[in-house]
């Protein structure tokens, strides 16, 4: 016999799964969690449309400032071009086209001086001393008469060295600084 049949108890099955359920009852009604719907990326928070407006504004400036910059630069690319093709022709006009070059490069890079009516020594000071780099050092001391006397021949070395102080000049030199000349 069982405990419960000597107490005089009914036999209670144990079995939850088979029994019936129970309709007024609140529990069995409960079904699983539901996730709500994932968040949208559309329409933005104003935040957000905040930082893409100033994300686009801060290249637009960007864009502008290099853009001015390299139209700024036009005068300096287009003199290397010019003393490039000086540095491949051989002749007695290497001197006259370098330093025609020189002028109007300087007249771009200074607008408000005029740079072709110094005397020669008087530019090469003003280049001198507008270049953060030490150019046209130990140049011949008949420069003058090279430049302008018709039949000039002019040493290899000291039309290389006239090139690459031009070529440096060209590069380096500050525009923002006023000319003692």
């Amino acid at each position: 016999m069982a405990n419960g049949a000597m107490l005089g108890a009914p036999e209670v099955r144990q079995n939850y799964e088979a029994a019936p359920m129970n309709p007024n009852d609140p529990l069995a009604q409960l079904r699983d969690i539901h996730l709500p719907a994932d968040i949208s990326n559309w329409p933005m928070a104003p935040g957000w449309w905040l930082l893409v407006f100033a994300t686009i504004s801060l290249l637009g400036w960007l864009v502008w400032v290099l853009l001015k910059r390299y139209r700024a630069r036009l005068y300096r690319r287009q003199a290397i071009l010019k003393i490039t093709e000086l540095r491949q022709t051989e002749g007695g006009n290497l001197l006259p086209e370098l330093f025609a070059t020189l002028k109007q490069t300087a007249n771009s890079a200074y607008p408000q001086q005029r740079f072709s009516s110094l005397s020669i020594k008087d530019f090469i000071a003003f280049l001198q001393s507008s270049c953060g780099q030490p150019v046209f050092e130990n140049l011949p001391a008949n420069l003058d008469n090279m430049l302008y006397s018709e039949q000039s021949k002019i040493d290899s070395a000291v039309a290389d060295q006239l090139i690459n102080s031009a070529t440096v000049w060209i590069n380096q030199h500050q525009t923002k600084v006023e000319p003692t000349c």
